[in-house]
């Protein structure tokens, strides 16, 4: 089960995210369901299609299964997918 404490150590493919803040205002309030992920890149499905975003320098806002809200620094999932079930830590505030 997928919760705040563990939320590095999961698939992020199918969640529901929205951009809080970045240096490129464009990208605030960008918003949609993670289609696929790299290690610096997520690619997002809006309602005007798929756009792709890079983790670095942004506040995110992901939405867990159960609703529960969830703001992550795109810094610490700026790392491989396989590699973050390592990390002890995660660097998460709940809202």
């Amino acid at each position: 089960m997928i919760t705040p404490q563990n939320i590095l150590r999961h698939e992020l493919i199918g969640l529901f995210v929205s951009v809080e803040s970045s240096p490129n205002m464009v990208e605030e309030g960008l918003s949609g369901v993670i289609v696929d992920e790299t290690r610096n890149t997520l690619r997002i499905h809006t309602g005007n299609g798929i756009k792709c975003l890079e983790k670095q320098r942004k506040l995110l806002r992901v939405t867990l299964p159960d609703s529960v809200q969830v703001i992550i620094d795109g810094n610490a999932l700026s790392v491989s997918p396989t590699r973050r079930v390592s990390m002890r830590v995660s660097p998460y505030r709940k809202v």
